[in-house]
């Protein structure tokens, strides 16, 4: 059941006009376009009869011609100006902003949403008369098509805001199918940001739904749901559970699709492999999958498929099948990244057994490009969501305090009335202590607002060098035993082998092509978390990082005591980013690297003779303002000082 593309449009009831039924709005693809169109050149009708006839045109156009479709809820539009039909003006609005929808111009379509919006608002304030659900089914409508527009644009918290805001207005009426709908998507977008509490907890409302109102299709979708998540989190034992029950289903509902079945068997076909070691059984269920008519089942699922099939090969030590496989997958389907990232690893892993150094290479590139994006994606992501909730907290702490005054002012009030003198003098010293609370209280919000933005700065920082740490650990253990490995098999192939003098060149070349992968692995290992950083301080990391650049000269001050190990790598990627910017961007031919340690801290100095700019008109890059939120989380400052054609100069204080 894919809900992005009939979400709204299955379940959720329309606006309801006081003189339209509503069998004749559900029965909207049935009517008879051409007869209205012929009655209005003809025989045209007014009032309440011509708002029946646009309403029935534009919702009849809807599925086939867009600009029909616009143009009766234009006509409906202006006819509900004059008539005050602010709910048939709803209705219009957002058919015009599903149309523009239906075409990717999304910028337009929430224009209409939001005039939809304001049109129900309108109506509730009017003094015509509507049946009690009328607005809310409405609103609904609304809001569920604005979270399909957030959704499709990748702003899944906004989408979640409107899911939820429909969520609610379901609950209140007690609208069984809607809210499975609801919960579904909203369960979807939290398994796609990794929030695996709050995609379960969606999914089990789900069930019980499903199990309330008995509904067989959804409680299958939920174990299918489930099992993906458990597989995910290696619960195995649960996943498979799932799995099992998902399985009954699909095989006595044959009506429900193929591509669901090869779903199944992908998810079983992982769980053996992951969770049990039972190559065997893995590979049946791919056989089984792979069985399935390619025109019936959706290609990721058939690329997933051969990817599962390419590991196994791998397992095996059967390297060109694995190639082939592999490669197979990424022509079918490489949309999905975390797929495409596994075929690349299974690509970089049987061209090193295959003796091919240079597509090994290349496809180590793929994966380390195809990575960092996807670790960025989920950065942000992660940042987004510590955002939204930071902000939620800040409104309740402001509501609190606001309710807080609110109460107070009361209390004077009564105690006012009651001896006036009194409650003047008392008023006075209240007044004198309520201010000085409410200045204590701001004092202690401003105070925490700014703990909470170090502890989510700081802990993007742990977050980034885990990442790093273990993206280093990960290409020096793994990729780089398999390059030796692949080196050493070459060495006894030499041993045992009579080359010719063109097969020596060639094996010459194949390990100097391995011996500078194995290099360029461990220079990027390096980079990602360097080795002498933990090992042998800040000082001397820094050191050895610019005399490997011939245009910086590095000089330190002070004593050489460690600091906080974030601190240390914090200020490393600090000077590295600044030099990086120098030489890249400034195009700088000297670089002066400057560090200062005495008894209050550490200051760093980056001074560089390149093209410079002007502060006051360049504002700041990605880079750049990365760097001041590095240094704003351990409490820092940052000066600059640069002048187009005279270079720049980058000055950074820490206190200790």
């Amino acid at each position: 059941m894919n809900t992005r593309k009939i979400f709204w449009t299955v379940v959720i009831v329309v606006l309801l006009l006081p003189y339209v039924s509503f069998a004749q709005y559900i029965d909207h693809r049935n009517h008879k376009v051409d007869s209205l169109e012929y009655l209005l050149k003809t025989n045209p009708p007014t009032g309440d009869d011509l708002a029946v006839a646009y309403n029935k045109l534009m919702w009849g156009y809807s599925q086939t011609d867009i600009e029909k479709t616009r143009y009766y809820a234009g006509k409906a539009i202006d006819l509900a100006e004059k008539m005050v039909y602010k709910m048939l003006m709803s209705d219009a609005y957002r058919l015009i902003g599903d149309t523009y929808y239906k075409v990717s111009q999304y910028d337009s379509a929430m224009v209409y949403y939001e005039k939809a919006l304001w049109a129900v608002e309108q109506a509730k304030a009017g003094k015509k008369q509507y049946r009690k659900h009328v607005f809310d089914d409405a609103l609904s409508t609304i809001y569920g098509s604005i979270g399909n527009l957030y959704n499709i644009q990748g702003k899944r918290h906004e989408a979640i805001d409107y899911y939820t805001k429909a969520l609610k207005l379901f609950e209140k009426w007690d609208w069984k199918e809607s809210q499975a709908i609801a919960y579904e998507n909203i369960g979807e977008m939290y398994l796609s940001m990794d929030n695996y509490e709050q995609a379960e907890i969606n999914f089990t409302k789900l069930n019980a739904i499903g199990q309330e109102i008995n509904d067989s299709l959804i409680i299958m979708y939920v174990d299918k749901e489930l099992s993906a998540l458990y597989l995910i989190q290696k619960n195995y034992g649960k996943a498979l559970e799932h799995a099992e029950a998902a399985r009954r289903y699909i095989f006595t509902h044959p009506e429900e699709g193929e591509d669901s079945k090869a779903i199944i068997f992908n998810l079983f076909a992982q769980i053996y492999s992951e969770g049990y070691n039972d190559i065997g059984k893995a590979e049946n269920y791919i056989r089984q999958a792979l069985q399935i008519d390619s025109t019936l089942i959706v290609p990721r699922e058939k690329s997933t498929s051969l990817a599962l099939l390419s590991s196994i090969y791998l397992q095996r030590s059967e390297w060109r099948k694995a190639e082939q496989t592999a490669l197979k997958a990424l022509s079918i389907d490489s949309t999905e990244p975390s797929n495409t990232m596994a075929l690349y690893k299974n690509l970089a892993k049987a061209y090193a057994h295959l003796g091919n150094a240079a597509k090994a290479d290349e496809y180590i590139d793929k994966l380390q490009e195809l990575q960092a994006s996807w670790s960025n994606k989920h950065y942000q992501s992660a940042i987004r969501e510590m955002e939204v909730k930071y902000e939620t907290e800040k409104k309740e702490t402001k509501i609190a305090a606001l309710e807080g005054e609110k109460r107070l002012i009361m209390w004077l009030s009564i105690a006012g009335g009651a001896v006036l003198l009194l409650a003047l003098a008392a008023f006075f010293f209240l007044w004198r202590w309520t201010v000085q609370k409410k200045r204590l209280a701001e004092s202690q919000i401003k105070q925490l607002e700014q703990e909470k933005q170090l502890i989510a700065t700081q802990a993007v920082l742990d977050g980034e060098i885990q990442e790093r740490t273990r993206l280093a650990r990960d290409l020096h253990d793994s990729l780089g035993s398999i390059l030796a490995a692949a080196k050493y098999n070459l060495v006894v192939i030499k041993q045992i082998s009579m080359l010719g003098e063109k097969d020596v060149e060639h094996y010459n070349k194949a390990v100097c092509l391995l011996d500078d992968s194995m290099d360029e692995m461990r220079r990027v290992a390096h980079h990602l978390m360097p080795e002498p950083l933990s090992r042998t301080g800040l000082k001397q990391s820094v050191a050895d990082f610019c005399s490997a650049i011939p245009v910086v000269k590095f000089s330190y001050y002070g004593d050489e005591t460690r600091f906080d190990p974030k601190l240390e790598v914090m200020i490393y990627r600090i000077l590295h980013e600044l030099v990086t910017n120098a030489l890249k961007h400034a195009g700088a031919k000297h670089i002066l690297v400057q560090l200062v340690r005495d008894e209050d801290g550490i200051a760093l100095t980056v001074q560089d003779d390149g093209c410079g700019f002007d502060l006051s008109a360049e504002s700041k890059g990605m880079g750049l303002r990365n760097i001041c939120s590095r240094v704003e989380s351990f409490n820092g400052n940052l000066d600059i000082d640069s002048q187009p054609g005279k270079g720049t100069e980058i000055h950074i204080e820490f206190k200790l």
